[in-house]
C-alpha cells in the first residue's frame, strides 16, 4: 500500500522571512555515490542511494513528468485567455514573485527577493540573475506590465495597490491603497507569476491600457488581450520551452536560471491525462507519471498504490461548494439559498466520499475544517454560526421556500410562477471528484422534491458555456481559491470581493445580512468591502478577530456560495525513480512540491 502520512495544523507563532539561496553542489545529489544520505538545509534527508560500486552513475529519469489537462499542442501560454492555459507547464516555465510555506506561516522570496514598506509605499526588489528566454532581462518595467494588466482586467490585486513604478531596472514601488500590514500586503503577491514580458506585445497592451479614456475602449483591448493565445511561451523559470506534441510538452533546463545548478535534472514533461483515471493509472503503473499534485485520488486507489509511491498531504483550505448565481431570479434570494444550504447534508456528503474529506460544519470562509483552525480565526466562540444542519433541517428548507411562493403538490416543489421546480448542474466530466460530488448533490435535491439532473460535460463547454457567461443557476465551485494565502483577510475577501464572486457568480457590492446571531431578523446591506480594508490595516489583534467573526457572519448568512467539503491536498511521488524529502519536513507545506522541490534541490533522480 501506498505511504501515507499525516497532515499537520501546527503553525509557527513567530513569522519569518527567509531568503531564497543557491545550494552550493546541489546538482551532484543524483551523481553522489555515498550511500549516506544528504543534509538538506532544514535538517531533514533526502535519501541519494545509488545502485552501489557497480552502478553507470547515469540517471534512472532525466525528466520530471507529471500530469497535465490538455493536449499540449492545443495549449497557450497567456494567463489572461479564457482557456487552455499551459497548467502545470507555466509554473516551471515562469517564475513566481514569492512563495509561502503554510506551516510555518513563512514568506520565501522568489523572483521578489526583498522588500521595505513604508506607510501606504511598498518597495520590492527583483532577484539578480533572471532573464527572459529570449536572453532580455526581467525588469522592474516588466512587474509594471503585469500590475497594469492585472489592474486592466480588475484583479484583486487592485483593490490594494493603487500604481506601479519602476523606480531603476531592478526596483519597483507600489503605491497602495491603504497602510495594509506587511504580512497582508507581501502575501498579496502570492500566486502570482510573472508572465508578461514587456518587450512583446504585453508591453503594448499595457501602453494601450495606460491610454485608454473610455469603457468601449478599455473592453477592446480586454478582448485584444484576451485573443493573444501564444503557442510558445517566452519564459523566465528554471526551464524554457522544447516542443509539444498531441501527448507531451517537452521542457529543458535554462541554463541561465539562477536556480539552474540547483535542479539535478535536465529535462521536464507534462504528459496529457484528460481524466483523473489516467492519472491515477500511471500512478498505479509505474510509467509515465513521477508527480503529481493536480488531481483526487480516492482511498480505494490510494490503497491499491504500490510501496514505492509515497504520499504527502497537507490540509487544502479549500474544497467543493455549490455557487450560486445571484443574479437569478431565484438563486437571487437569500432564502431560497439558505433552503439550499439546509436541505444539502454535507456530513453524509463527506461520508460517502473519503477519509480525506471533511465536513464544512457552518460555513465561514476561515481557516481549516480539518484542522480546527477556523474556530481559532473566530475567537474560539462559533455557536453563533448557523451549520444547517440537525434533524429538522429538511422542515426549515420547507418553511424557508414557502416563504418566498414555493409550493408543494405531492413528491415535487413548484416555483411561485406555478412551474415545476426543476435543475440542470453541469459538471467537467474529466474531473471525478467533481463529477460524484453533483450526482450527490443532485440525488439530494431530488430526494427533498427538486427535480435535478447533473450533466456531465466537456471541460471547455464547462467554462465555455456555464462558468464564464453565468449561463447556469446553481454550479459546483471550490469555496477558498485563496488557498495559497489562507489567512482570514484572503479567504473573506475571495468569498466576498473577489472577481469570481462579484462577475461570474454576480454577487452584490454589499450584501445583505441580519444582525450576529439573528438569522430570522431583517437583513440589511453590509458594507463588506470597508470591513476587509480595515481588518486588512489594522495592527489591533482584538478588532481583526471582531472584523473577521462579522465579516464570517455575511458569509454564513448570505451564502455567496454553500461550502460543503474540506478536502486534503494531495502529492505523489514515484520513489522508484526519485529522491524525495522526509514525510512532515516543513517543505512539504509549500504549494505544490513538483515546482518547487525541484529549485531548492529537494527532490532528485536515482541513478543506475
Amino acid at each position: 500500500m501506498v505511504d501515507d502520512n499525516s497532515h499537520s495544523g501546527g503553525k509557527s507563532a513567530r513569522r519569518t522571512f527567509l531568503k531564497l539561496s543557491g545550494v552550493a553542489g546541489a546538482a551532484a545529489l543524483a551523481g553522489c555515490s555515498s550511500d549516506s544520505p544528504d543534509q538538506s538545509g532544514d535538517g531533514t534527508t533526502t535519501s541519494t542511494t545509488t545502485s552501489g560500486g557497480g552502478g553507470s552513475g547515469e540517471l534512472v529519469d532525466e525528466s520530471l513528468t507529471v500530469p497535465g489537462t490538455y493536449v499540449p499542442t492545443n495549449m497557450q501560454w497567456n494567463s489572461y485567455a479564457p482557456s487552455h492555459y499551459s497548467n502545470p507547464g507555466r509554473a516551471m516555465v515562469f517564475d513566481p514573485f514569492i512563495f509561502y510555506n503554510q506551516k510555518t506561516d513563512t514568506v520565501i522570496p522568489s523572483l521578489v527577493q526583498d522588500w521595505t514598506l513604508d506607510g501606504q509605499t511598498l518597495q520590492v526588489t527583483i532577484r539578480d540573475g533572471v532573464t527572459w528566454h529570449d536572453g532580455e532581462p526581467v525588469t522592474a518595467e516588466d512587474f509594471v506590465t503585469k500590475f497594469t494588466i492585472d489592474k486592466g482586467f480588475n484583479y484583486t490585486i487592485a483593490n490594494y495597490i493603487e500604481s506601479a513604478t519602476a523606480v531603476d531596472e531592478k526596483t519597483v514601488e507600489y503605491s497602495l491603497a491603504k497602510a495594509y500590514r506587511e504580512d497582508i500586503i507581501v502575501l498579496t503577491f502570492s500566486g502570482t507569476w510573472m508572465n508578461t514580458p514587456t518587450h512583446t506585445k504585453y508591453g503594448e497592451f499595457a501602453e494601450r491600457l495606460r491610454n485608454a479614456s473610455s469603457k468601449e475602449e478599455k473592453q477592446k483591448i480586454q478582448s485584444d488581450i484576451q485573443n493573444h493565445q501564444p503557442k510558445e511561451p517566452v519564459g523566465c523559470g528554471p526551464f524554457k520551452y522544447e516542443s509539444a506534441n498531441q501527448q507531451n510538452l517537452e521542457l529543458v533546463k535554462y541554463e541561465d536560471h539562477p536556480d539552474a545548478g540547483t535542479i539535478p535534472f535536465p529535462k521536464a514533461q507534462v504528459a496529457y491525462m484528460g481524466s483523473n483515471q489516467q492519472q491515477w493509472a500511471a500512478m498505479k503503473n509505474g510509467e509515465h507519471l513521477d508527480a503529481t499534485t493536480t488531481t483526487f485520488f480516492p482511498e480505494r486507489i490510494v490503497n491499491s498504490l504500490p510501496d514505492y509511491v509515497k504520499q504527502y498531504q497537507m490540509p487544502a483550505y479549500n474544497g467543493f461548494a455549490l455557487a450560486f448565481n445571484h443574479s437569478d431570479d431565484l438563486f437571487g434570494r437569500r432564502n431560497v439559498r439558505r433552503a439550499f444550504s439546509y436541505i444539502l447534508d454535507q456530513n453524509k456528503m463527506a461520508n460517502l466520499a473519503d477519509p480525506t474529506k471533511t465536513a464544512v460544519t457552518a460555513p465561514t470562509g476561515v481557516g481549516s475544517y480539518i484542522t480546527g483552525t477556523w474556530k481559532q480565526k473566530l475567537g474560539g466562540d462559533v455557536s453563533a454560526y448557523q451549520t444547517y444542519t440537525g434533524s429538522d433541517s429538511q422542515s426549515k428548507a420547507a418553511e424557508l421556500l414557502r416563504s418566498e411562493g414555493f409550493s408543494k403538490q405531492g413528491d415535487w416543489w413548484y416555483k411561485p410562477n406555478g412551474e415545476q421546480f426543476t435543475l440542470e448542474i453541469p459538471a467537467p466530466a474529466g474531473w471525478s471528484d467533481i463529477v460524484s460530488f453533483v450526482q450527490t448533490t443532485a440525488q439530494m435535491l431530488t430526494n427533498f422534491g427538486i427535480k435535478t439532473q447533473n450533466s456531465n460535460v466537456e471541460t471547455t463547454t464547462f467554462f465555455g458555456q456555464y462558468w464564464g457567461p453565468s449561463n447556469f443557476q446553481v454550479i459546483p465551485w471550490f469555496w477558498n481559491n485563496s488557498f495559497v494565502r489562507p489567512k482570514p483577510f484572503f479567504s473573506l475577501g475571495w468569498l466576498l470581493t473577489s472577481d469570481t464572486s462579484v462577475n461570474t457568480l454576480n454577487f452584490p457590492e454589499k450584501p445583505v445580512a441580519p444582525p450576529m446571531g439573528q438569522p430570522d431578523a431583517e437583513a440589511t446591506p453590509t458594507d463588506v468591502r470597508g470591513m476587509l480594508r480595515e481588518l486588512g490595516t489594522t495592527s489591533d489583534e482584538a478588532r481583526a478577530t471582531e472584523l473577521s467573526r462579522e465579516l464570517a457572519w455575511v458569509i454564513n448568512q448570505s451564502l455567496p456560495e454553500l461550502p460543503l467539503i474540506e478536502k486534503v491536498s494531495q502529492s505523489f511521488w514515484n520513489t522508484q525513480e526519485w529522491n524525495t524529502p522526509e514525510k512532515g519536513v516543513d517543505k512539504q507545506y509549500v504549494r505544490y512540491p513538483y515546482y518547487y522541490w525541484p529549485r531548492i534541490g529537494a527532490v532528485s533522480p536515482k541513478t543506475k
